[in-house]
């Protein structure tokens, strides 16, 4: 499992994709889900989002999944994963690195933090 935390710095108007983790070569996600340690908020903030993805299909994984309305606590699993139970770089090429794009509405929050769940094996 590889555990990615993120703040509300990584959630900005527009979203901007950044490579919060690298899997070894060759694996293959089986799952993802989340902690909501504390609620987004300041700044105006509206909504929030997260996708996850790679270079070229930054979406590849999760499309603008809600991470502002789970209250602060919730502990669950992401919907709706795609493109997992597949191997990628096979045969053995590069780390799988995965971006994070945490997108937020009306303006940029001043407060808040997840932690994202990657179960993967290789």
């Amino acid at each position: 499992i590889k555990v990615v935390r993120l703040t509300f710095a990584d959630f900005v108007t527009g979203g901007t994709a950044s490579v919060k983790a690298v899997l070894p070569a060759d694996s293959t996600i089986l799952n993802m889900g989340y902690w909501k340690k504390t609620a987004f908020s300041g700044g105006g903030i509206t909504a929030a989002t997260l996708s996850v993805g790679v270079t070229g299909t930054p979406t590849n994984f999760v499309n603008a999944f809600d991470v502002n309305t789970p209250a602060a606590g919730t502990n669950a699993e992401i919907t709706l994963v795609t493109n997992i139970m597949q191997g990628y770089q096979v045969p053995l090429g590069g780390d799988i690195s995965l971006l994070f794009t945490g997108t937020a509405t009306t303006g940029n929050p001043t407060a808040g933090e997840l932690y994202v769940r990657i179960w993967y094996v290789r």
